[in-house]
Formats: structure tokens, C-alpha cells, sequence
């Protein structure tokens, strides 16, 4: 079964382009923590789209965590507790793929032994197979929406390279 953990911020891009329920094709299952779960409810009010997520069968609610590894990773790290929160359960929990977009928690996810996949990965492989826009225009519309996407030109051109890559 091919398992994920996502992150607050890639869950919001996907969401914003419709194409959060694609990660089917990549993933079994893609468990949402608790802390983003509340992150991306209360900063963009998508409770009702995360219940439909939920009821497709690839989103589940993941709620085990060990806090105090995720209080250490915050504090020893400096990184969100909604990025903690995914990297303890992926460790707890043998997930073997971390999907967001920070590069201290993508840097913390090799350091675990994951893999680590960025939205701009993730929109290349969907455009490849035909199921997304091209991710330069994706990744454009995204930093006109008002969401603080940081993700470069340069790191969408690095992803196009490496989309015929498998995930696993």
C-alpha cells in the first residue's frame, strides 16, 4: 500500500487548483494530521472540502502523535507544528512519503529515511500524465492567489525534469 503524510501547505495548493483528490493516483492513502487538519480549517475555512476528502477513501485523519517528538522537532528544527506533526507520524507510523513544500522539513524528512515530495513535484507528474495543466501556469495562478507561494521558477523547472520519476 502506498502511504503519504501531507502537510498544511501542499494540501492548501492542491486544494486551491482542484487537483487535491489526483494524489490517487499516487497514493493509496494519504493521512492528514490532526494540527493541519485544524491549520488548514481555521486559516482557509475548508472544513466542508476536507470532509469530502475524507469520504473518498484516499484522506484519512491521522491523530496519533507522540507530542514530544513533535515538540522537539519544533523547537530543535524551527519548523511549523503542522510539518512536525506529519514527520513524527511518518516516523511512527513507517509512512514512507512526506508531501510539502518547506525545505528544513523536506531536509528532515531525508534525514528520517522518506521520501520527500513538493507540490511542484506533484504537479509535474499530474501534467505528464496528462491529468493537470502545465505547473509553470498552475504554480503562477498559485502565487497570484494570495496564498504566499514561494515556489521558484526554477524549482518548477527542476520537477519537470525529474517527473518521469517514480515516487516510490
Amino acid at each position: 500500500m502506498n502511504r503519504a503524510v501531507i502537510d498544511s501547505t501542499a494540501l492548501i495548493y492542491l486544494t486551491h487548483l482542484d487537483l487535491t483528490l489526483k494524489l490517487s493516483q499516487f497514493f493509496d492513502v494519504v493521512l492528514v494530521p490532526r494540527i493541519v487538519e485544524e491549520e488548514v480549517c481555521r486559516k482557509h475555512r475548508f472544513r466542508y472540502r476536507l470532509r469530502s476528502f475524507y469520504g473518498s477513501g484516499v484522506f484519512e485523519k491521522c491523530k496519533t502523535s507522540n507530542e514530544w517528538n513533535r515538540r522537539l522537532l519544533e523547537h530543535d528544527e524551527a519548523i511549523d507544528p503542522g510539518e512536525a506533526e506529519a514527520l513524527t507520524q511518518a516516523q511512527e507510523q513507517d509512512i514512507p512519503v512526506f508531501i510539502g513544500d518547506e525545505k528544513a522539513a523536506r531536509k528532515i524528512a531525508r534525514k528520517m529515511g522518506k521520501k520527500s515530495v513538493g507540490t511542484a513535484a506533484i504537479l509535474s507528474k499530474l501534467y505528464i500524465q496528462g491529468l493537470a495543466g502545465d505547473p509553470r501556469q498552475l504554480v503562477r495562478q498559485l502565487r497570484r492567489s494570495n496564498l504566499n507561494c514561494r515556489i521558484t521558477d526554477k524549482i518548477v523547472e527542476e520537477a519537470l525534469k525529474r517527473a518521469g520519476e517514480p515516487i516510490f
